[in-house]
């Protein structure tokens, strides 16, 4: 008996489950003449005429005009990143927090650190996340730029995303129609529930639905929030920063340059000598050179024939 009533009970929940995925695509008329419990389809009028004069104004949907999801307003969320140089990053970072609440938004984070140059000069730099007005995300972002000594040269990079959330969150509406029908038949359920082994049955599935939609609530809370509100994160560098390295008045960037300059000039020095050479030595320089040649060859021959004469005077008198 026990096991009939638990399968009774999954059958009126599925059916009650299919009942409310199958209500969006039902007109009121067809839904009168069906044998469906009054509270549901009470329910599910009530959300049709909230859709009439909520969603649809604020989506782009018309009734009955055959409009197509071309109509449906986007829903997308911008971000931008952005890192600049400035004399005083300080001074910056307090100026960006006043320009986000004055227009509306709220600072997310914020940081602050110090470095120091070879002289001991502090050199600060700052990062903050900031939230404003998705409206006004291209103006607050001119008027952060404004902010450097010079926008064509000392921003450093500039990044601009959007993600398109259009379908996740129409997914989420339809998800939350079926959650709520499924809420709705479950509290029809309890209602008419006896055994009290059934009423907690249905209590427990009551309770995970109920979670399920504050999830889905929750996050389609998140993306209009998202959508409605732009985040800008920037970086807030010293100029000084951005300077050559110099120790004790030594520079690397100078000392390469140096050394490159100096190979450069070796080279054209050797370039030069071998031209030199070529041109103005090479003339004098093969005639003397045949002239050794043959000069040595001569002094070569002379002493050869001189041991051979002493050879021969030395060999004679033996012979006699």
């Amino acid at each position: 008996m026990k096991k009939r009533r638990i399968w009774l009970l999954s059958i009126i929940l599925v059916v009650g489950l299919l009942l409310g995925a199958c209500a969006t695509v039902k007109s009121p008329q067809d839904m009168s003449t069906e044998t469906m419990p009054e509270e549901p389809a009470a329910e599910y009028i009530y959300d049709e005429a909230a859709m009439e004069d909520g969603d649809k104004s604020s989506r782009g949907f018309e009734a009955g005009t055959g409009e197509s999801a071309s109509a449906v307003e986007r829903m997308v969320i911008y971000n931008a990143d952005l890192e600049i140089a400035v004399e005083d990053p300080v001074a910056v970072m307090k100026s960006v927090i006043a320009m986000a609440e004055d227009a509306g938004g709220f600072v997310v984070y914020s940081n602050l650190t110090k470095n120091y140059s070879s002289s001991g000069a502090a050199l600060p730099r700052a990062s903050l996340t900031v939230r404003v007005p998705a409206e006004q995300l291209d103006s607050i972002m001119t008027a952060i730029k404004n902010l450097t000594p010079d926008p064509s040269e000392d921003v450093i990079s500039e990044n601009v995303s959007g993600q398109d959330v259009t379908a996740e969150f129409t997914d989420l509406e339809s998800r939350l129609r079926n959650l709520e029908a499924a809420e709705a038949a479950l509290v029809k359920l309890m209602e008419d529930a006896q055994d009290p082994e059934d009423v907690l049955n249905i209590f427990d599935e009551l309770t995970y639905y109920r979670g399920e939609i504050e999830v889905v609530k929750g996050r389609m809370q998140y993306l209009e929030e998202s959508v409605s509100l732009s985040a800008i994160s920037v970086v807030i560098v010293a100029k000084e920063s951005l300077q050559p390295i110099e120790i004790a008045g030594w520079e690397p960037k100078g000392t390469a340059k140096r050394a490159v300059e100096a190979l450069i000039n070796t080279g054209q020095f050797l370039a030069d000598a071998a031209i030199w050479f070529g041109i103005y030595c090479l003339p004098f320089l093969i005639p003397l050179g045949i002239g050794i040649y043959f000069l040595v060859k001569v002094i070569r021959k002379s002493r050869a024939n001189k041991k051979v004469k002493k050879v021969e005077v030395v060999e004679k008198p033996k012979a006699g």
